[in-house]
């Protein structure tokens, strides 16, 4: 039987926060986004450089607003030309349900809002060597870009690596019976539930 590792990422160049900290997000939304068109939309609509994303699991960060901090941004996410995940916030997802709606007519594209998903977020230094043990994850890539980010599927989890205020952060996307298995380990190991992020 031939093992294929699953290589993760993490920043190089940003800073990782002191305490091992945990969060539910209460206010996150995972979005599915695909179609034959769904480079040119990118592309053209919400202004993005998708030049970089040559392999599943590389995303960068985009924002509604222009700002990368704002509850209107976003971290998009590459599976293929036809497929793409969004990770993003309440406000930010309304607004880009919208604008797909709108420009359905003139691309070929679809989405599909995962409501079966949650997401907990991560942080600290210990984040990123529990997650490479708890998953089996091969660490390898190394993000220089701070807009860039990097997602990974292992088994019933999609783990992410994101750049957020100029900090290192994990997120993990899975069904909330999976998450609530994963936060309880997590928090065996050492990480503190913080409050959940408020609007």
């Amino acid at each position: 039987m031939t093992f294929i590792p699953i290589m993760f990422a993490r920043h190089s160049q940003i800073e990782v926060a002191d305490s091992n900290m945990l969060q539910v997000n209460t206010n996150t939304v995972v979005i599915d986004f695909s179609g034959t068109e769904a480079i040119p939309f990118l592309s053209t609509i919400l202004g993005l450089d998708l030049t970089k994303l040559t392999a599943s699991g590389l995303g960068l960060k985009g924002s509604l607003d222009g700002d990368l901090n704002s509850t209107y941004s976003y971290a998009l996410y590459y599976f293929s030309a036809t497929a793409f995940r969004f990770v993003l916030h309440t406000d930010a997802a309304t607004q880009l349900q919208a604008l797909i709606s709108e420009q359905q007519l003139r691309y070929d594209i679809e989405f599909v809002v995962r409501s079966d998903l949650a997401t907990l977020t991560l942080s600290g230094e210990h984040a990123f060597d529990v997650l490479v043990d708890a998953f089996k994850l091969t660490p390898g890539l190394r993000l220089s870009d701070a807009t860039s980010c990097y997602g990974a599927q292992s088994g019933e989890v999609f783990i992410t690596a994101i750049d957020k205020q100029s900090q290192q952060y994990f997120q993990l996307v899975a069904k909330l019976p999976e998450l609530k298995k994963w936060q309880t380990y997590l928090q065996q190991r050492g990480f503190a539930m913080s409050l959940p992020e408020v609007a």
